[in-house]
């Protein structure tokens, strides 16, 4: 069995591969590192491979080396199965490099853009031949709805899942979410249609936590795959890590 680790912002999610198969997730706040140890006390793994956009503690990388006859850490020298063209690739996250090479996997030799929706949105978008070109980044729905209520006066923290998401909200609660829900579809509408009118048969991969929001309101034809980035990690473990 091997572990592909994914630290995020808002949760970390340990996945447990037999194989090319996700047996088994695990998931819990960013800020609980220590969480770790609880949930891995009992296991040790083949290979592992741990990936942050948030620091990872020295202690959690030599708990994992105990862990594991093999570790790997992402960075940007981590060898790819696919090629990276991004020009600033110290920047980048390597969430968004996990979701790439998952959905080159995914969809071999045909344009592909993945969207991510968590703490914030990514786009991102691999070619036919395997390039990873870059994307965008824009908030994600509970970055929108606390900024609404930070900078402002009047507007409260709301529950989407308890507030109604039509395009016409009727109380100030259904308002702010349709300005989310909507204007988050709106957006990804519109960013697929202009990046179609150039990559014609481009699919579509929507990830992330908050995706779930999403899955039946797009007017575009789409796939969901909440847990691409660990299929990606996993992807790169085993190309850095053969049999």
């Amino acid at each position: 069995m091997n572990a592909a680790i994914d630290a995020g912002n808002t949760f970390i999610k340990v996945g447990i591969f037999d194989g090319d198969q996700l047996a088994d997730i695990l998931s819990f706040p960013s800020d609980h590192f220590q969480n770790i140890y609880t949930h891995l006390a009992s296991c040790h793994f083949e290979k592992c491979i741990i990936s942050g956009v948030v620091p990872i503690p020295d202690h959690v990388i030599k708990y994992l080396e105990m862990k594991t006859d093999q570790l790997i850490v992402l960075n940007e020298n981590t060898a790819l199965p696919i090629t990276n063209k991004y020009k600033s690739p110290h920047t980048l996250g390597n969430d968004r490099i996990a979701l790439a090479v998952g959905a080159a996997a995914k969809f071999p030799d045909k344009d592909v853009l993945c969207l991510s929706i968590g703490t914030c949105i990514t786009y991102n978008f691999v070619s036919a031949d395997k390039s990873f070109l870059g994307g965008a980044i824009s908030p994600g729905l509970h970055m929108r709805l606390r900024a609404m209520h930070e900078f402002t006066a009047g507007l409260p923290i709301i529950n989407l899942d308890e507030a109604g998401s039509s395009l016409i909200g009727n109380t100030t609660a259904d308002s702010m979410a349709s300005g989310i829900i909507n204007g988050i579809k709106f957006e990804i509408e519109g960013f697929v249609s202009e990046l179609r009118e150039k990559h014609k048969n481009c699919s579509v991969i929507i990830s992330g936590g908050d995706s779930r929001y999403f899955a039946d309101k797009l007017n575009i034809e789409t796939e969901t795959e909440p847990n691409l980035a660990l299929t990606g990690l996993n992807i790169i473990l085993k190309f850095n890590a053969p049999e």
